[in-house]
């Protein structure tokens, strides 16, 4: 099945853009989703060790109410005793007391034990940041709390609840902190794509990330370089390019190479075929060479009254003369076949062309009593080739004319259209039967009458015979164009030539 003609889903699912399409939408979609995975293990297990915290630090509060209740007849070190015992870990126990003829909180003890200045910097830290304000009057300001201050030491702490505890009118608070290190292996509070056990393997999944991208990047744009030397080699319009020199991959080496090789076989192939033209065109004028040089002998040697003899050796020179134009127009017919098989394009000012071309066929037309009218515009340019067009216009003309009466008019236009060169033949003729229209540029395929051409018999007889729209097609192909014909309305016949545009 020719590719082009493939289903949609076909397409789809071979695609190499969309795949690579997918595939940047799948790395895209994968850090959002591990983003969305850890911002919500993030929550929970922050949730897990503030409520941790709030339950250790109620805990503590109901284990030291009874010295809170005897703290001013205990011994001075009982309430430190007391907290040293009741201390988890790295977890820091701070006792405040709002005495009930007060309105500010005193330190009365801390575990682990600090100098009595590193405490009064620490409280004015806490006043600064609010936390006593959180109490009301009432002391009723029990919370599980997110608070984040530097210490004295330096050291970011975060305040992770606090317990009021009211006594004989006294208002007692337990305060639970930790480093904010030891809380989590991932600091508190900190972006997780920052922390340690993130960050390495984000960068080795960007790396790798880039890596897939690279590497389609680098086919895609490889795959770009060989359509353009494709592009180059078909039509020959530059410099010598091949596939080898394009490619960038060195695991596509072979492949390029095997493309040149393809390449270098075509050419080879146009060039034997030339030269098996132009063979095959000496061997059969040779011997037609001999029998004309034979024949003049013959002919002076007849007698005056041999009228048959001599009408005979008329009829031979005709018919070897014959042969000779049908060899030299089978060699000029297989030589353009070659070069089509592979042809050189180059820019072409289409305009200038037919404008040095058209005078010649104009006059020819005058002379049957025809008129050609010229439409071109300037600077038409098309990758084409003389040698090439000019047998497509010679038969378009003489197709056209073939069908104009005495004092008829044929008309070539030529336009650009978008990126296309665009020429029009038209003639005022009877047109052409639906049924044949669409096989008029088949070979050998001649639909007209001898009483339907206007060319003098000359020229109908040896030039007609399916051949001239058949070497347009063949020749417009070769070029990468293509050929339309169709009636005009309410008489009338056209043929539009569409040829590839040259900047």
């Amino acid at each position: 099945m020719d590719p082009n003609n493939r289903s949609l889903s076909w397409r789809l699912v071979h695609s190499f853009s969309l795949k690579l399409v997918l595939l940047a939408l799948v790395l895209l979609s994968v850090p959002i989703l591990l983003y969305w995975q850890f911002a919500r293990a993030e929550r929970e297990q922050l949730a897990l060790i503030r409520g941790a915290v709030a339950q250790t630090n109620h805990v503590l509060a109901a284990m030291l109410r009874g010295h809170f209740e005897k703290f001013a007849s205990a011994p001075p070190d009982e309430m430190r005793e007391a907290l040293a015992a009741a201390a988890v870990g790295d977890t820091r126990i701070k006792i405040l007391v709002r005495l009930k003829d007060s309105d500010s909180f005193l330190y009365v003890a801390a575990v682990p034990s600090v100098s009595r200045q590193y405490l009064d910097a620490e409280r004015a830290e806490l006043v600064r940041t609010g936390l006593f304000q959180r109490l009301g009057p009432s002391c009723d300001g029990s919370a599980n709390l997110d608070l984040r201050f530097v210490n004295p030491a330096g050291r970011q702490e975060i305040l992770a609840a606090m317990t009021p505890v009211h006594v004989k009118g006294n208002c007692w608070i337990v305060i639970t902190s930790a480093n904010a290190a030891s809380l989590s292996r991932t600091p508190i509070g900190l972006p997780f794509w920052r922390a340690p056990t993130i960050f390495m393997p984000g960068i080795i999944y960007l790396v790798a990330a880039a890596l897939v991208l690279w590497l389609f990047f680098h086919m895609w744009r490889n795959v770009r370089r060989f359509r353009e030397a494709a592009r180059h080699i078909r039509l020959r319009d530059g410099a010598p390019v091949s596939f080898r020199r394009s490619n960038t991959i060195p695991e596509l080496r072979g492949v390029a190479e095997d493309f040149d090789s393809l390449v270098d076989s075509l050419t080879g192939s146009q060039r034997r075929m030339k030269e098996a033209a132009e063979e095959n065109s000496h061997a059969l004028k040779t011997p037609l060479a001999v029998i004309a040089q034979s024949v003049e002998p013959v002919k002076r040697a007849l007698p005056p009254g041999e009228a048959g003899a001599r009408r005979g050796i008329e009829l031979i020179e005709r018919a070897v003369a014959r042969l000779d134009a049908m060899i030299s127009a089978q060699r000029d017919l297989d030589q353009v076949d070659a070069d089509l098989i592979y042809p050189a394009r180059q820019p072409m000012d289409l305009s200038r062309f037919l404008r040095d071309m058209l005078p010649a066929c104009q006059a020819a037309l005058e002379v049957q009593g025809k008129r050609l009218v010229i439409l071109l515009d300037s600077r038409v340019m098309a990758f084409a080739n003389e040698d090439v067009m000019e047998p497509v216009i010679e038969n378009l003309l003489e197709n056209a004319a073939g069908f104009t009466p005495p004092g008829g008019t044929i008309e070539i236009e030529l336009r650009a259209e978008s990126d296309t060169a665009c020429l029009r033949v038209r003639d005022h003729g009877p047109g052409a039967a639906l049924d044949i229209l669409p096989h008029i540029f088949e070979r050998s395929a001649s639909f007209r009458d001898a009483g339907e051409s206007t060319l003098p018999d000359a020229d109908f007889a040896g030039g007609h015979q399916g051949l001239g729209l058949w070497i347009v097609r063949r020749n417009v192909e070769g070029l990468g164009g293509r050929v339309t014909a169709r009636n005009l309305d309410p008489a009338g016949f056209e043929i539009t030539v569409l040829l590839p545009g040259a900047a």
